[in-house]
């Protein structure tokens, strides 16, 4: 049998786990927006060249990029902090129930 394994050595490589899970999603959705969008400025310059509107899509789906971005890989650690706070409190609770 392996040695064990503290609480805190557990949790530190579980966010480390769903910090790189949500930085692989991101990535995914940057690789699709750039896709999607530079076919979509084909497209706008070759059948429609007298209107300009790809930047609409641009931008809306931008934000939602941002905020992605912002949630998965900017936010996650205090993300994943206060969800480990809650389950300690709770699981504190059930125990103390128990009692």
């Amino acid at each position: 049998m392996g040695e064990e394994i503290s609480l805190e050595e557990y949790k530190k490589a579980y966010r480390e786990i769903r910090a790189e899970e949500e930085k692989r999603g991101f990535l995914i959705h940057l690789a699709v927006y750039l896709l999607v969008n530079a076919m979509l400025i084909v497209i706008n310059f070759v059948y429609s060249p007298e209107a300009i509107w790809f930047f609409y899509p641009l931008i809306g789906w931008g934000i939602g990029l941002t905020a992605h971005y912002l949630g998965a890989v900017r936010w996650i650690e205090k993300d994943l902090k206060n969800k480990e706070a809650m389950a300690e409190y709770r699981a504190r609770e059930i125990k103390k129930g128990m009692k």
